[in-house]
C-alpha cells in the first residue's frame, strides 16, 4: 500500500512511475459519490495502451461502463472493489476484453491511500506465463519502491512541497518549505497569503506572468526565480517549480502542486560573478601588490602596466604607490582607504581618482583592494586598478553637454516646458514670465488645458483638443499648430506651439515651444490690408501696363515698350488696342470685336480677364494674359490694362502636361513641396503607396508619414542637403495612413531658381517593403540555419558520443541479460540520433553553402568510400558493387558523399527481408553518369515517388526526420543533375543474391550527374 504520513500528494508520483516500468501499467482514480463509487481509468503507459488500445488522450476520464463492455467492466471490477474495500494489494490471474484485444494477465492491483483514503489503485501487469517465475511480483515492487524512493530524495534534499487548492487559496506545505525560510511548519498559514506576503515586491510581476502563461497553457510548467524573506528578514533566492493538476469542466485551473528548492549561493555567486565582469569590463586593469605599510611600497605589478600607464614592472618595485597619485588626492584616498578597512567588507572599493602615468599625464583609476590576505604570514594587499580615463572624459563630456542643453533652456527667449501624459515636468523662466507664474513648481501643478480659454477660436473645447495635439506629438513624434493661450491673469494671447517628442529618463516626453505670436498676428493683419490697397500697384511694377479710355491708349510703362518693341509712349498711343493684335485670334473671331467686347466689359463691370494673342511692332505674335481693371483717372473712367507675356509659360503648360502625365501613370510615388515643406502636388501612386488621398496630403507636410523609426539627426541631413541644392537619397521607414510599415527607396530633389536658390522640392519614393522583408528573412533563415549547424556540428554531436561512450562502459560492466538488452535499445538509438545529426548538419550546411563554389571530383572513388563505410555500419546487409563505377569526374563538393551515404543508409534501413540486398551499378552516356542503388525491400508506390524527395517526406516505417532524401534531391539539383526512382526488374544482381522463394519487390534509386573534364 501507497500511503502518505505527511499529507504531500504523491499522485504525480504513480503518473511518472506508469511510463518507466516495462510492464503494463495502468492508474484507476476512485471517483466518490453519496450512493456509490465508480473507477476512471487515469492513466497509463504506453505498454498497456498498445496492448488495450485505451488512448489516454481519447479514453483518459471514462469509467469502466463507458470504456468496456458489461461482462468485461464486471470482471476487472470486482478486484478492484476488494483492493479498495481492504486497502491492501489483490494479486489476480484474469483474461479481460479491451477495446484492441482480449489479454489474459497476472495484475496485481495496489492501493493509493491519502489521509486514510484510497484515492487511486495501481495495476501493474504481465503476461500469464507458462511457469510460474520469481520475478511475477518486480513491477508492483518496482511501484511501491520508486514511489517511497521520491518521497525520500525530497524529503532528504530538502525540497519544499505545496499543494495549492485554486478556489479557496488554501495551501498545504511541508516540514522543509518551512524550515528552508528559518520557519516551523506551525508558524506558516495553510493559505497563500503565507507565500504571498514573503515574496519579494520587486519579483511579483514576474512570478504573475510565469504563473498567468501556464494557467492559460503557453508552458508545461510554472517556473521561475524568486526571492523571499526568511525568519530573520534577510531575502533567499528560491527556484520554484509547480503545475496544475487538476481543472474544472470549463478548464479553468483548480488545483496546483509544486515545490521550493534553495538556490540563494547558487544565486549569489552568479551575481558576484556577474559583478566582478562589470568591474573588468570598465577599462584595462592593472594587478598591484601593496605593503601595508606607510605609502604602500609596490612589491608586484602586473606586466601589462606598461600597457596601460607606461611603467615597465620593474621601475615601480619598492616604489611607494601613494607618489603615483594625484598631489590634490593624495588626502582623498588615505582617508577613504582607512574608512573602508574599518567595515567587515574584504573587498575595499575606493571612489575615482588621479594617477600620474609614466609621461606625466592624469589618468582616472578605480581601484578594488582585497584586505584579507591570502596567506596569514603575509600581510601585503592585492588589488585591482582600473584605468577609466575615457570613461570619466565621457562623463565630463556628458555633464558639459547636459549644462549646455540646460543653459539653451533657461535662456532660450521662448517659453520652453517638459511634459510627459500625466503633466508639465518642468519649464524655464520665459514660461513663467509668459504665463504670470511665480515658480516651476507652481507652473507642474497645471495641466495643459488650464493654461488656456474654455474654447479655442474654431469652437473646440480646450482640454480636448490640448490632449489631440499632445497624443498625436507622441504617436507622430512632432505636432505644430496654434493656440490660444490664457495667463494667470485671465488675460489671453495667441501662440504658435510646436511639441516634438522626444526620451527624456528612459521614457517618453514631449518638449513644447510655444512663442507669443501677438504681434506677428497685428503685423500680418496690417499686411493684409496694405496689400489690399496697393496690390493693384505692386502687380503692375512687373509687367507690362497702360492705360487707355474710350478713345484709346493715353499712357504705359517701360515694360509695355519692350515688350511691343515700341520706340517711346507717344508711339504707342497711336496704336489701337487691335492694331496690336492679329486680324484675328485663334478661335477664329475678329481681334477687333473681341478686344472692343472685352474692353467695354470693363468699364461696364469694373474688371475683365482674358487670353490673347498680341503681334509686336516687327509682326511677330506672342501668347498674352490680359487684366483690365475700371479706376476713376482725373474724374473720368479709365481702364487699367496689365498685359503679361505668358509664352514661355505656355510652351512650359504643354511639357507640363506631358511631364504630368508621366507623372500620373508611374508607379513611383511622386509629390512637391513648398521650401517649408508644405505638400501641393501628390500623384495617384502616392495615394495607394501611403494610403492618403490627395485631399488629405496637399497643404500638409510629409512629417504625416514618419513612423518614429529615423532620428532628428536623420531628417535635419535631409534638409541640410536639400537646402544646399543638392539632391538626397535614402531608404526611409515611413508610415502609411492606416499605421502599416513601408519602406521607401526615396529622391529628394530640389527644383532651383537661375541663382540655385530651391523654390521647390520633389520627391519620389520607390515601395520597397516587400524585398526588404525578404531580404530580412533570407538573413534571418541564415541566421537561424548558421546557430543550427553549430549546434548540431559540436554540442549535440559530442553528447551523443558521450551516450555512446558511456554506454558501451556500462554494457562491459554489467553481466545482466535484460539490462544488456535495454542498453543495447539506448546505444542503437543513439547510433540512429548521431546519424540523424549528420543528415541535419550536411542539410544545414548545404544551405548556408548555397553559392560554395563546384569544382571537379572522381565520382567512382566516393561512391566505393561510401559502400565500404555502409558495409562496416551494417554487418549484415549485402552491399554488392554490381558492376565498376566509372572513373569520371563531375562538378560537385565536398558534399557529393552525403548523396550517396544518404541512398545506401535509405536501402538498408527500410529494407524488410531478413538479408538486405543492395546493389550499386553505373553507365554513362551523352555526357552524364548514372548512379543506380537497387535494393530489395518493399519497393515505393507510384504516388509516393511524387513526394519523397520532398522536405520532411519520411520512408515506410520511418522514425527519421524525413530530411536525408530531402538533403539528397537538394545537393544533386545543385550539382545540375537530376534523382528518380524506378521499380526494380526481375532477374537483375539483387535477385541473384536473394533467396528464391522471396518475391521480386524493391526499388532503384537513380542519380544522374554531368560528367566534365579534369583540369
Amino acid at each position: 500500500m501507497i500511503s502518505n504520513d505527511t499529507e504531500t500528494d504523491y499522485s504525480g508520483v504513480c503518473n511518472a512511475v506508469c511510463s518507466s516500468i516495462s510492464e503494463p501499467v495502468c492508474v484507476f482514480a476512485v471517483k466518490r459519490s453519496d450512493t456509490a463509487h465508480t473507477f476512471v481509468v487515469e492513466n497509463n503507459n504506453t505498454i498497456h495502451s498498445k496492448q488495450t488500445g485505451v488512448d489516454i488522450a481519447n479514453g483518459g476520464g471514462q469509467p469502466l461502463d463507458d470504456l468496456l463492455d458489461a461482462d468485461a467492466a464486471a470482471a476487472l471490477r470486482h478486484p478492484l472493489e476488494d483492493c479498495l474495500d481492504h486497502a491492501e494489494p489483490v494479486e489476480r490471474t484474469e483474461t479481460i476484453s479491451w477495446p484492441a484485444a482480449t489479454v489474459s494477465w497476472e495484475t496485481t492491483y495496489t492501493p493509493v491511500v491519502q489521509d486514510g483514503t484510497v484515492e487511486r489503485i495501481v495495476a501493474t501487469s504481465q503476461e500469464v506465463p507458462n511457469s510460474p517465475s520469481p520475478d511475477s511480483q518486480q513491477p508492483n515492487q518496482e511501484v511501491t519502491q520508486l514511489t517511497e524512493r521520491l518521497k525520500l530524495a525530497v524529503e532528504g534534499a530538502g525540497i519544499g512541497v505545496w499543494d495549492w487548492d485554486m478556489t479557496t487559496d488554501q495551501v498545504e506545505y511541508n516540514e522543509q518549505w518551512a524550515s528552508m525560510l528559518g520557519y516551523a511548519l506551525d508558524d506558516i498559514e495553510p493559505h497563500l497569503s503565507a507565500w504571498e506576503s514573503r515574496t519579494h515586491p520587486n519579483d511579483a510581476e514576474r512570478i504573475k506572468t510565469a504563473l498567468e502563461n501556464h494557467e492559460q497553457q503557453a508552458t508545461e510548467y510554472y517556473d521561475t526565480e524568486h526571492r523571499m524573506k526568511t525568519a530573520s528578514g534577510d531575502w533567499k533566492w528560491i527556484r520554484d517549480i509547480g503545475t496544475i493538476v487538476e481543472r474544472d469542466a470549463d478548464g479553468d485551473p483548480i488545483r496546483a502542486v509544486g515545490i521550493h528548492i534553495d538556490i540563494d549561493q547558487q544565486k549569489t555567486a552568479q551575481q558576484a560573478l556577474e559583478a566582478e565582469r562589470e568591474m573588468f569590463k570598465q577599462g584595462p586593469a592593472v594587478v598591484f601588490r601593496w605593503d601595508d605599510d606607510a605609502g604602500w611600497p609596490i612589491k608586484y605589478v602586473s606586466e601589462n602596466v606598461k600597457d596601460t600607464f607606461g611603467y615597465t614592472p620593474a621601475e615601480l618595485q619598492s616604489t611607494a604607490f601613494v607618489s603615483l597619485v594625484h598631489d590634490e588626492d593624495v588626502q582623498q584616498v588615505r582617508e577613504a582607504f582607512s574608512r573602508e578597512r574599518k567595515t567587515d567588507q574584504e573587498l575595499v572599493t575606493l571612489d575615482p581618482y588621479r594617477i600620474r602615468d609614466a609621461d606625466g599625464n592624469t589618468r582616472w583609476v578605480k581601484e578594488y583592494t582585497n584586505t584579507a590576505p591570502d596567506n596569514p604570514e603575509d600581510t601585503s594587499l592585492v588589488g585591482y586598478l582600473i584605468d577609466i580615463t575615457e570613461q570619466k572624459e565621457n562623463q565630463r563630456e556628458l555633464e558639459a553637454r547636459e549644462q549646455k542643453y540646460r543653459n539653451l533652456f533657461e535662456h532660450n527667449r521662448d517659453a520652453l516646458m517638459l511634459m510627459d501624459r500625466e503633466g508639465y515636468l518642468d519649464c524655464n523662466e520665459q514660461t513663467l514670465e509668459l504665463f504670470g507664474i511665480d515658480s516651476v513648481e507652481e507652473f507642474v501643478t497645471h495641466a495643459p488645458g488650464e493654461l488656456s480659454p474654455t474654447t479655442q477660436p474654431d469652437g473646440r473645447p480646450s482640454q480636448e483638443a490640448a490632449s489631440d495635439w499632445i497624443d498625436a506629438a507622441f504617436e507622430s513624434g512632432e505636432a505644430v499648430f496654434e493656440w490660444v493661450h490664457q495667463r494667470a491673469d485671465g488675460t489671453e494671447f495667441p501662440a504658435e506651439v510646436k511639441l516634438t517628442r522626444f526620451e527624456y529618463n528612459d521614457r517618453s516626453a514631449v518638449h513644447a515651444l510655444v512663442r507669443d505670436i501677438t504681434e506677428r498676428k497685428q503685423r500680418a493683419r496690417s499686411l493684409e490690408i496694405s496689400e489690399a490697397k496697393y496690390r493693384s500697384l505692386f502687380e503692375d511694377s512687373r509687367d507690362a501696363l497702360m492705360l487707355l479710355d474710350r478713345d484709346g491708349f493715353f499712357d504705359c510703362n517701360e515694360q509695355t515698350l519692350e515688350l511691343f518693341d515700341i520706340e517711346s509712349v507717344e508711339a504707342f498711343t497711336e496704336y489701337t488696342p487691335w492694331e496690336l493684335a492679329p486680324q484675328s485670334q485663334p478661335d477664329g473671331r475678329d481681334s477687333k470685336a473681341i478686344a472692343s467686347k472685352h474692353i467695354e466689359k470693363a468699364f461696364n463691370e469694373g474688371t475683365a480677364f482674358f487670353e490673347w494673342i498680341h503681334q509686336r511692332g516687327d509682326g511677330t505674335e506672342f501668347a498674352a494674359e490680359v487684366k483690365l481693371s475700371r479706376f476713376e483717372h482725373q474724374g473720368e473712367p479709365a481702364v487699367h490694362a496689365i498685359v503679361r507675356d505668358i509664352s514661355v509659360r505656355k510652351e512650359r503648360e504643354q511639357r507640363l502636361k506631358q511631364f504630368q502625365k508621366a507623372v500620373e501613370q508611374t508607379g513611383h510615388a511622386v509629390y512637391m513641396t513648398e521650401t517649408d515643406g508644405t505638400i501641393e502636388y501628390v500623384n495617384p501612386a502616392f495615394e495607394s503607396i501611403t494610403g492618403y488621398t490627395t485631399a488629405e496630403a496637399i497643404g500638409r507636410e510629409p512629417s504625416i508619414l514618419k513612423s518614429g523609426e529615423h532620428s532628428e539627426d536623420f531628417y535635419d541631413e535631409l534638409w541640410e542637403t536639400i537646402l544646399a541644392g543638392d539632391q538626397w537619397e535614402a531608404e526611409v521607414i515611413d508610415e502609411r495612413a492606416n499605421g502599416e510599415e513601408v519602406v521607401l527607396n526615396q529622391t529628394v530633389s530640389p527644383l532651383t531658381d537661375e541663382e540655385g536658390t530651391p523654390e521647390k522640392f520633389v520627391a519620389v519614393a520607390n515601395d520597397i517593403t516587400q524585398r526588404k522583408s525578404y531580404e530580412r528573412q533570407l538573413e534571418e533563415q541564415r541566421d537561424n540555419l548558421d546557430i543550427l549547424n553549430q549546434v548540431l556540428r559540436h554540442d549535440i554531436r559530442n553528447d551523443l558520443q558521450l551516450i555512446l561512450a558511456y554506454t558501451e562502459m556500462v554494457a562491459d560492466a554489467i553481466d545482466d541479460e535484460e539490462a544488456e538488452t535495454h542498453l543495447q535499445t539506448v546505444y542503437e538509438n543513439a547510433e540512429h540520433a548521431v546519424d540523424l545529426t549528420t543528415v541535419a548538419r550536411e542539410m544545414a550546411a548545404v544551405m548556408l553553402s548555397a553559392e560554395q563554389e563546384l569544382e571537379p571530383i572522381s565520382i567512382g572513388s566516393v561512391v566505393r568510400s561510401e559502400i565500404e563505410q555502409i558495409r562496416e555500419a551494417y554487418p549484415d546487409a549485402n552491399i554488392i558493387s554490381a558492376s565498376e563505377i566509372q572513373q569520371v569526374s563531375v562538378r560537385a563538393n565536398k558534399m557529393l558523399g552525403s548523396v550517396f551515404r544518404n541512398l545506401l543508409k535509405n536501402a538498408v534501413q527500410h529494407n524488410d527481408k531478413p538479408v538486405p540486398t543492395v546493389a550499386v551499378s553505373s553507365d554513362t552516356a551523352d555526357g552524364s553518369i548514372r548512379i543506380r542503388v537497387a535494393d530489395n525491400g518493399p519497393g515505393i508506390s507510384d504516388a509516393a515517388k511524387e513526394d519523397i524527395f520532398g522536405k520532411g517526406e519520411k520512408g515506410l516505417d520511418s522514425e527519421g526526420t524525413g530530411i536525408g532524401l530531402y538533403l539528397v534531391k537538394s545537393l544533386v539539383d545543385s550539382y545540375g543533375g537530376d534523382v528518380w526512382i524506378e521499380d526494380r526488374n526481375e532477374g537483375g544482381i539483387v535477385d541473384a543474391e536473394t533467396p528464391t522463394a522471396a518475391p521480386s519487390e524493391g526499388a532503384v534509386f537513380v542519380v544522374e550527374l554531368p560528367t566534365v573534364q579534369r583540369e
